[in-house]
């Protein structure tokens, strides 16, 4: 009974993974489209960026890409939605006060499950300094979320979005909520490292 109720489950996951991409791909075809007719090439090209990245995506999970989880698959692609596509070619930065400031509190909590899985796929049981863990993730979430403001300037330059138009301050204040973002979800970790690892028996 069990061993048919696990593939039921997955059956639904995979049900629910496939509505998932076609609601994406068609939302970013649609906005290629609809921004080619506005001749706003750079919002289009942009659309189509999100499109590219959530094919590579659904590939990459469906080959069991190990770094790649049902829920970072998921909580990916709609990062992707909701930053690039609703913020950058929607204007929500601008329409929504503190749309920014959620996304990147968001960006920390992705950055901190993506160096989880990481650590995981390198046999994380192993590591004898449980407090190296910590300090790696700490580290490498601050190391994306630098990466997500160059990436940010560059949609600027290349795209003429706004993504930084409060200069400096806009991009310190970006920072500090991925941090706020890393810690949390570091604290998350923290609690659930004994019973997911088993470490201290």
């Amino acid at each position: 009974m069990s061993i048919i109720n696990v593939t039921i489950l997955k059956g639904g996951i995979t049900v629910k993974n496939k509505k998932l991409k076609i609601l994406l791909y068609i939302t970013y075809i649609f906005s290629i489209i609809f921004f080619v007719f506005k001749n706003e090439y750079g919002k289009s090209v942009l659309s189509l960026l999100c499109l590219v990245i959530t094919f590579i995506l659904s590939k990459l999970y469906s080959n069991n890409f190990s770094l790649l989880d049902k829920n970072l698959f998921i909580v990916g692609n709609l990062f992707i939605l909701s930053s690039f596509l609703l913020g950058s070619c929607y204007n929500l930065y601008d329409k929504i006060k503190f749309y920014d400031d959620f996304l990147h509190l968001w960006s920390g909590f992705i950055s901190v499950k993506i160096g989880w899985n990481i650590l995981n796929v390198i046999t994380l049981e192993n590591i004898s300094n449980k407090i190296l863990v910590f300090v790696v993730l700490f580290f490498f979430a601050l190391g994306i979320s630098g990466l997500c403001e160059i990436s940010e300037y560059l949609l600027d330059v290349l795209f003429n979005a706004t993504t930084q138009s409060g200069g400096l301050k806009d991009t310190m204040q970006d920072m500090i909520d991925a941090l706020v973002g890393c810690i949390l979800m570091i604290i998350y970790y923290y609690t659930k490292f004994k019973t997911v690892f088993n470490f201290y028996k």
